[in-house]
């Protein structure tokens, strides 16, 4: 686990961090779109240049994209080559999504960058994914938050347990290992339950005896014990001793049960306070 991630100085998941795009994604793009300039150059007696497609590609980028003047506009693999860069590096978030779009909507743009383009956003594990030639969210603003303040009010409560599960469950996220995402976000919530209920030993028992002690209320409760059995169907997600196969849980699950448990660890928080 890095260190910011350990100590919880950057806790959030990349999937959760809406408006950032990080260097290991600017990186793939960069990548991926030279191999494509690499696929459609050709090479002259004195000089290189794109062949029809990327031309026409180019072309396009040039005045329809950038708005700039058709007239100047230069077939030129290597000064493209150190355009596309600095794009790529520099730009800010919105210009950047807006430039992946216009290429995997662009026809002359191959199948293989379009797949490139769109491989490169999940094995960055970023917030966003391409479907059907746009860029979309799939986390919430919603869900970062209500992680990074469980996280705050589970440290000011002294609750190192239920932090300690919430920082995993938002690694195994990190990690892609979405059946370990929901195990730890749902041991997150029975480390503050059974904090708060000493006498039991597991979640159910706890929520029970905290709905009787006036913490929790009965619709919470059979809210949250439904998600509970729901995370304990998949073989492997509660009982990590169950091997039959893996979970069939995916990052939308994780997700989804991530956010859900952080707000559950902050209102039982508030509750018993």
């Amino acid at each position: 686990m890095p260190f910011s991630q350990r100590t919880g100085l950057d806790p959030i998941p990349p999937q959760l961090k809406l408006g950032e795009a990080s260097d290991d994604l600017r990186r793939m793009i960069e990548y991926y779109v030279g191999l494509e300039i690499g696929r459609n150059t050709r090479s002259g007696y004195d000089h290189s240049y794109f062949n029809d497609r990327w031309e026409r590609v180019t072309r396009d980028l040039h005045v329809l994209f950038l708005k700039a003047d058709p007239d100047i506009y230069e077939n030129s693999p290597y000064d493209w080559r150190i355009s596309l860069k600095n794009f790529f590096q520099g730009a800010k978030i919105g210009p950047l999504f807006n430039l992946i779009e216009f290429l995997v909507r662009h026809p002359k743009c191959s199948d293989e960058l379009k797949s490139e383009l769109a491989s490169a956003f999940v094995t960055a594990r970023a917030a966003y994914r391409i479907i059907d030639g746009q860029i979309v969210a799939i986390g919430t603003e919603e869900q970062a938050a209500a992680f990074e303040k469980a996280v705050v009010d589970a440290a000011e409560n002294s609750a190192g347990a239920a932090r300690k599960h919430l920082l995993a469950a938002g690694m195994a996220l990190r990690n892609s290992d979405w059946a370990g995402s929901v195990r730890e976000s749902i041991h997150a919530v029975e480390a503050i339950a059974i904090r708060l209920a000493p006498d039991t030993t597991t979640l159910g028992p706890a929520l029970s005896a905290l709905e009787k002690q006036g913490h929790l209320h009965g619709s919470l409760k059979a809210a949250f014990g439904s998600l509970y059995g729901y995370s304990s169907d998949e073989e492997g997600v509660r009982h990590a001793l169950v091997f039959k196969e893996e979970a069939q849980v995916d990052e939308a699950d994780a997700l989804f049960m991530l956010g859900a448990c952080a707000s559950f660890v902050s209102y039982l928080l508030a509750r018993a306070n």
